[in-house]
């Protein structure tokens, strides 16, 4: 058997390919333990049947493993069964550090609240297209995750009430994606950008209830140059031409 470090070397340049590694984790008590790291770091799923097999398998020990959960390409998940695999799984994965449930439009608060509530490590939350979102999941999340580092919000139904939270609670937040949240104003945005000063960039693309030039939203934040933004199309610019 060669040694630990070279299969352990091995093993990670295969961190991709799940089939290999899951075949690999059959063939002896060593190998499972090498791979066993790389297969629930990021886990993949063709199909929602085999999602719902994970959740149902999942123990502590292998959940504790998983860091990453990427959803969006998931077959149905935009059906309404999506919630009760999510509710069950998340007490399993509390070291999780980024979400993706992009399009899985019959999220709901109430799912998301009873999923984040045990993802106090999580940094990156995408929740783009899910419709049915709005303040209240926020409001939980804000209280449960305080590492967010990047959240995604496109077309949810988020208001200023969120931002202002975002702005006064996620010390770490660097990144805010909300094209479309037709809900938040100037008034929000304006707390986000002179309260939270660890903010890099935002998306408020389509975001037609703020009115007024953006960019004098924040020329009295001292961080106005590192800024990075995405703004919306001004409707009296569209008018003009």
């Amino acid at each position: 058997m060669l040694a630990f470090e070279i299969l352990s070397q091995i093993v990670s340049n295969l961190k991709d390919d799940q089939e290999t590694l899951a075949t690999l984790a059959t063939l002896s008590h060593t190998l499972r333990n090498i791979t066993q790291p790389f297969l629930y770091y990021s886990p993949q799923f063709k199909t929602f049947k085999k999602f719902e097999l994970f959740t149902s398998q999942l123990t502590e020990q292998t959940g504790s493993l998983v860091r990453q959960l990427d959803l969006h390409m998931l077959p149905h998940r935009w059906e309404a069964k999506m919630n009760k695999s999510l509710i069950r799984l998340a007490p399993k994965i509390p070291n999780l550090q980024l979400l993706n449930l992009d399009l899985c439009s019959q999220l709901t608060n109430k799912s998301l609240i009873q999923l984040t509530k045990y993802l106090y490590d999580l940094r990156i939350l995408c929740i783009d297209q899910c419709t049915l979102i709005n303040d209240e999941a926020i409001e939980a999340l804000i209280q449960c995750c305080p590492r967010i580092q990047e959240i995604y919000l496109g077309s949810t139904h988020i208001t200023d009430a969120s931002l202002i939270l975002m702005a006064r609670h996620l010390k770490s937040l660097t990144r805010v994606h909300m094209p479309g949240c037709e809900k938040i104003s100037e008034v929000g945005v304006r707390a986000l950008t002179e309260e939270c000063k660890t903010l890099k960039h935002f998306d408020i693309k389509d975001c037609y209830n703020i009115v007024g030039d953006f960019r004098q939203l924040i020329s009295d934040n001292e961080y106005e140059d590192e800024y990075e933004f995405d703004e919306y199309e001004s409707v009296y610019e569209s008018e003009e031409d």
